[in-house]
C-alpha cells in the first residue's frame, strides 16, 4: 500500500530559499520526487515548465528558470545527479545568469511579498485550483492572495488566519493594484487616490490607508485611520468647494512620486489654489503605509480658476495638470 503524500513533508515551501533564490529548494523537491514515481500527478503538469500562451500561466518554475537562463533538462539531470543541495546550487551559480546578492533578494520579495491582481481569469483559475477557498475568503480576496501563501495554506503550513493576514497582508482590505508598480498601475493608484478625496468623505478616504499608517501633511504629523478621519474632517469644514487633480511624477517598487493641485475658498470666499508634491509608500496588499506631503497656498481671483467641473470626481475628458499648464 502506498504512503499518504504528505506536502508539508515532502515538499518545502515555495518561500524556502537556496542561493538566495525561492522556488529552488522546492523545484529540487519535486525533480527528485517525480523521478521516484512520487509526485502526485496534479504537480507534473508545470513542472520545470516556462510560461504558457495558451492559458496565459506562468508556473513558478518557468520563473526561476528565466530569471536564471538555466535550462531545464540540464538543471533536471543535475539535481538527479547530485548528492545535495550544495552540490545544485554550486552548479547553478556557474551556469546562472549573474546577479547580484540585491537582484536575487529583490527577485525573491517580488515573487514571495506581493498580491495578484484579481482578474476574472485569475479568480476562475484559483476557484478551480482551490475547490472552496473562495467561499472561505470570497472571491475578490482569492483572486488578490499572495501564490505562496496560497500554497502553503494549501498544503497544510498555514492556517486560515494567516492566509486572511493582518495589517499591510491583510486580504479583507486588499486594495488592487498592487505593488511593485509598473507606470500603468501607478497612474490607476493615482487615479483612484484623486477620486476618493475629491469624495471629501473622510471615513472612505480613510479606508485606503493601513490601519496604522504614517502620515507627515504640511507640518502636521498623524498615525493611524481614526486620526487621519479628524484632520480630514477638519480640512474640508475650511477648504471649501475643493477640487483636487493629482499627476504621477515617479515610481520605484512600493512607492509612488505625485505631485498635485487643488483648488477652493475658505468661509470669506477668498480662493487659493495650492500646489503640493506627495510620497507615498505602500504595503503589500495595496494600503498605503506612508503618505509624505508638502503643500503652499496661493491666493487666486474667482475669473482664474481652472477646475470648475462639477463636485466629484474629475471627469475623464477633463484636462489634467499637464494640459493645463499647472
Amino acid at each position: 500500500m502506498n504512503e499518504p503524500f504528505r506536502p508539508a513533508i515532502l515538499l518545502r515551501s515555495p518561500r524556502e530559499k537556496m542561493g538566495g533564490y525561492v522556488i529552488l529548494p522546492r523545484l529540487v523537491d519535486k525533480v527528485r520526487l517525480h523521478e521516484q514515481k512520487r509526485l502526485p500527478d496534479d504537480y507534473v503538469p508545470n513542472l520545470l515548465k516556462g510560461f504558457n500562451p495558451e492559458n496565459g500561466l506562468f508556473p513558478f518554475d518557468g520563473r526561476f528558470l528565466a530569471f536564471t537562463g538555466i535550462d531545464p533538462e540540464a538543471l533536471r539531470k543535475t539535481i538527479l545527479g547530485s548528492p545535495d543541495d550544495q552540490s545544485v546550487i554550486r552548479w547553478v551559480d556557474q551556469v546562472a545568469i549573474p546577479h547580484t546578492d540585491e537582484e536575487k533578494e529583490s527577485w525573491s520579495r517580488s515573487m514571495s511579498e506581493t498580491f495578484s491582481e484579481p482578474t476574472p481569469e485569475r479568480i476562475a483559475h484559483r476557484t478551480r485550483s482551490f475547490p472552496g477557498l473562495g467561499d472561505l475568503l470570497g472571491l475578490k480576496a482569492l483572486g488578490c492572495a499572495n501564490s505562496f501563501d496560497l500554497i502553503d495554506y494549501d498544503e497544510g503550513r498555514i492556517s486560515l488566519e494567516d492566509l486572511k493576514g493582518t495589517g499591510g497582508k491583510s486580504l479583507a482590505e486588499a486594495r488592487p493594484p498592487f505593488p511593485p508598480f509598473s507606470k500603468e498601475t501607478a497612474l490607476q493608484k493615482v487615479r483612484l487616490a484623486e477620486d476618493a478625496w475629491n469624495s471629501k468623505n473622510p471615513e472612505t478616504v480613510s479606508l485606503a490607508y493601513t490601519t496604522d499608517s504614517q502620515w507627515r501633511n504640511r507640518s502636521e504629523f498623524l498615525a493611524g485611520r481614526s486620526e487621519i478621519v479628524t484632520f480630514l474632517t477638519r480640512k474640508w469644514m475650511k477648504e471649501l468647494d475643493y477640487r483636487l487633480i493629482k499627476e504621477l511624477w515617479a515610481f520605484d517598487g512600493s512607492r509612488i512620486s505625485v505631485r498635485f493641485a487643488y483648488e477652493w475658498h475658505d468661509d470669506s470666499g477668498n480662493w487659493f489654489r495650492s500646489y503640493g508634491n506627495e510620497n507615498w509608500e505602500f504595503a503589500p496588499n495595496g494600503l498605503m503605509a506612508q503618505r509624505l506631503a508638502s503643500i503652499n497656498d496661493l491666493p487666486i481671483r474667482e475669473e482664474d480658476r481652472k477646475f470648475r467641473w462639477p463636485q466629484g470626481r474629475r471627469p475623464d475628458d477633463h484636462p489634467g495638470l499637464s494640459d493645463l499648464g499647472l
